[in-house]
């Protein structure tokens, strides 16, 4: 790949699924800059990953990504929905140079921190549905080393997702007195 590609500059459909979703967020978005569509785009592709990697992208996925997506800032209903979908009809066929792009993009755009950030966010999503299930969390881990994301960084975060897991039992009450006793 050559350095042109690499920084986003070569025309031509190189990425045709990725460069599909930046059509969109630009049509959505038109005022802002191309390096912050480019941000966008990767960290929805990275979250379309995970909701699908189980092979099912489920409502309270649908629903969590939705939202995220109206917190981007200008982005109408309309745009919402229109990202939403192109998403999804282009997830399928990423090629993985399109999504080793996204990591090269993050890598660039983030400084470690907001890397973490980014996972937690993916660490979310998982969890909308319940825990993340073993193929969400194995591609989550992928993500984090892609993203040079150290595993240690993330994994109370997703031991305390799993924790949450529909079905589980509710946390301790911590309305038991001093001594240890629960409330009458």
């Amino acid at each position: 790949m050559g350095l042109l590609a690499w920084l986003g500059l070569k025309q031509g459909g190189s990425f045709p699924n990725l460069d599909a979703l930046l059509t969109e967020l630009r049509a959505a978005l038109p005022d802002d800059e191309a390096v912050v569509l480019r941000y966008i785009a990767t960290v929805i592709v990275l979250l379309g990953k995970v909701a699908c990697v189980d092979g099912r992208f489920s409502d309270k996925e649908d629903e969590l990504l939705r939202e995220l997506l109206t917190h981007v800032d200008g982005l109408a209903p309309s745009g919402v929905e229109a990202v939403f979908n192109a998403l999804q009809g282009k997830l399928p066929a990423l090629q993985e140079g399109e999504v080793d792009r996204c990591y090269r993009e993050l890598k660039a755009l983030c400084n470690a921190s907001e890397r973490v950030e980014v996972v937690r966010l993916l660490i979310r999503l998982a969890a909308a549905d319940g825990a993340p299930t073993a193929a969400e969390r194995a591609e989550i881990e992928r993500i984090a080393e892609e993203l040079g994301v150290s595993l240690a960084d993330i994994e109370p975060d997703l031991s305390v997702e799993a924790g949450h897991q529909a079905g589980s039992p509710a946390p301790p009450d911590d309305r038991s007195d001093p001594g240890g006793e629960p409330p009458a």
